[in-house]
């Protein structure tokens, strides 16, 4: 059992009222599962990302570049649009992680799924540590959603919106943002 560590890009996704559907489908359910799956795999793979494993209704891949964990989530939610079939919640944080067979540990990869349970349908949520890398980048556009204490976390996390094609705007939580935004007539473009 060899342990390594390293930087990398976490991203969780999980399927919107799965297991509500669950109790009411179950074969259209074990249906999603596998059209999430084909959609993630290869999107994953294209943008140089390690897709772990699936959690449930969820899926955990790893990037070694923030930007790559970046298109693939606004692809995978663009994907899921065009389906039609269900709805995703997508969370990315950066950190270190320890390596160890053909998984990944850590505080950063729980970060990650504490930010992806507080995403909104629809919607990707990023941690400021991934809004700090891509901030400069004009191809991502990004807003501040909310501060939160997540569940094992010590420090309160700020989360931002990436805004895309399709995604659903959440209202920020800093109502001198939404009137700027706003007056600015500030929609989603597409990455």
């Amino acid at each position: 059992m060899s342990k390594s560590r390293q930087l990398a890009a976490i991203m969780f996704t999980d399927i919107v009222g799965y297991t509500a559907l669950m109790g009411q489908d179950e074969q259209h359910a074990f249906t999603l599962l596998d059209e999430n799956r084909l959609i993630h795999k290869p999107i994953i793979e294209e943008f140089n990302g390690r897709f772990i494993k699936e959690l449930g209704d969820g899926i955990m891949a790893s990037f070694n570049t923030v930007s790559d964990a970046m298109n693939a989530a606004v692809k995978i939610q663009e994907n899921c649009f065009a389906a039609n079939d269900f709805q995703l919640r997508i969370g990315l944080h950066h950190g270190e992680v320890v390596l160890e067979n053909d998984d990944i540990f850590g505080d950063a990869v729980n970060i990650a799924a504490r930010i992806q349970s507080a995403a909104a349908p629809c919607s990707i949520f990023i941690s400021e540590s991934v809004f700090n890398i891509i901030s400069n980048n004009k191809d991502f556009k990004t807003h501040f959603v909310k501060e939160e204490k997540l569940k094992n976390v010590i420090l309160p996390m700020r989360m931002y919106q990436v805004l895309f094609v399709g995604g659903e705007t959440i209202e920020t939580l800093n109502p001198v943002i939404a009137a700027i935004e706003k007056a600015l007539q500030f929609c989603p473009s597409s990455i």
